[in-house]
């Protein structure tokens, strides 16, 4: 009876050793090691940025975001890309990447992307029925404001001047903070 105690009593001692000595999952070390990238695990877009740009123009095409590993910049290549010139340049990454970390700080929207994904009958203007099946609740919710001209529709020239708008209003709200 003794010699089980002991046996366990040993082998406890060596799986707690034996896993102590592997580290963290995910690597990074034990105490005071790097963790590789940015504290709290936020990537740097500098970093991402440099390791994408294999042809170093300063921008990153749909060939070159193919090639990140987790997938997520060619996954959403189309969302970052927010002044639509089919590259994504360092300021658009670093802006996804915010947007990402931040609840805050809203998305930036484009309005002619928004048409086109919820436009459904392709007549180049939103209702109301769109609207709400593609579940696009901030325009749902401020239907009323955003259709300026009451045509019961909303258009490129009414999406600009409302997301202009929110714009304004949450970098005059980050100020007040």
């Amino acid at each position: 009876m003794k010699n089980n105690k002991l046996t366990l009593t040993i082998f406890t001692l060596l799986l707690t050793i034996g896993l102590y000595a592997q580290g963290r999952p995910g690597g990074g070390g034990g105490r005071g090691g790097k963790g590789g990238g940015q504290r709290g695990g936020q990537p740097d877009a500098s970093e991402i940025f440099s390791k994408l740009d294999t042809n170093n123009d300063e921008k990153i095409d749909k060939d070159e975001a193919s090639k990140d590993k987790r997938g997520e910049i060619s996954e959403n290549f189309d969302e970052i890309d927010s002044n639509e010139d089919s590259f994504i340049d360092l300021e658009e990454l670093k802006d996804s990447l915010e947007n990402r970390s931040s609840k805050r700080k809203p998305k930036k929207v484009s309005p002619k992307k928004l048409i086109k994904e919820v436009d459904d009958n392709g007549d180049g203007s939103l209702n109301a029925l769109e609207i709400a099946v593609k579940r696009k609740h901030d325009l749902t919710e401020n239907f009323a404001e955003i259709d300026t001209n009451g045509d019961s529709e909303l258009d490129l020239a009414e999406l600009d001047a409302y997301y202009a708008n929110t714009k304004d209003d949450n970098s005059k709200k980050r100020k007040r903070d």
